[in-house]
């Protein structure tokens, strides 16, 4: 007689690997179990780096395409632009997820034209003895900058690092936006003046220790307790955060 090849699985084992099936179905399709390309899970979460250490934003906001920064042209290490030290500042705050991720939803691009994964990488780079705590975005001269979010204008600023300044907060007082090496503000621009996401306040330049042949906007981001205190706050990489 001819024997079967295949062992007989028992009624036990069959129910086992039936619950086992309805399982993993029902992690599919809530989300529990992310399948990639190529075997390998997909990893969606958006890391925010800051002064101090990175926050991870919620599983609802979902990162931009990979693709990797351009170069960032040498001349910028001239630029030594740099914010405090957050751990001499008393209103520097770690900012929560939450936050982050509300604040993602709000900005934009700071500088017309400027698509995210155009962005350079600069947060981390050295300005001087110290980390940049910044992003370098580079444009032609006399491109619009724009008002990343809507907010207030907290201070117009001139110094010899950064040139002509704006210091703006966030509808929610919680961040200080920075924006630095304009040429000229937008006309009409005073402190205490509320801005609207995407509002001219000012053109990009080279005003500062900018290097005179590498136009760019230095844009910053912080968290403070005190809005009004605009020089204070905890470091943040806006990169993440616009390219969410």
């Amino acid at each position: 007689m001819h024997k079967e090849s295949q062992t007989r699985l028992g009624p036990f084992t069959v129910a086992i690997l039936g619950l086992a099936a309805i399982a993993v179905g029902a992690s599919i399709k809530t989300g529990y179990i992310r399948i990639g390309r190529g075997g390998t899970p997909a990893d969606s979460s958006v890391s925010v780096k800051t002064g101090a250490g990175d926050v991870v934003l919620p599983d609802s906001v979902t990162r931009a395409p990979a693709k990797a920064a351009p170069a960032t042209p040498p001349a910028l290490a001239a630029d030594t632009l740099v914010a405090p030290a957050s751990v001499e500042d008393s209103n520097a705050v770690r900012p929560t997820p939450e936050e982050l991720a509300e604040l993602a939803s709000e900005l934009i691009v700071p500088v017309a034209g400027v698509q995210p994964n155009d962005l350079l990488d600069t947060f981390d780079e050295a300005r001087g003895a110290r980390r940049h705590n910044a992003l370098d975005i580079l444009a032609p001269r006399s491109t619009p900058v724009l008002s990343a979010a809507d907010g207030r204008i907290q201070k117009l600023y001139t110094s010899q690092a950064g040139g002509l300044m704006v210091y703006a907060s966030d509808p929610n007082n919680r961040f200080v936006l920075m924006y630095a090496h304009l040429d000229r503000y937008a006309d009409g621009l005073r402190d205490s003046s509320e801005v609207r996401r995407g509002d001219t306040i000012g053109f990009v330049g080279t005003t500062g220790n900018a290097p005179p042949d590498v136009p760019h906007l230095h844009f910053a981001i912080a968290r403070t307790t005190n809005v009004a205190r605009w020089w204070t706050g905890m470091p943040i990489d806006p990169r993440p955060l616009l390219r969410r």
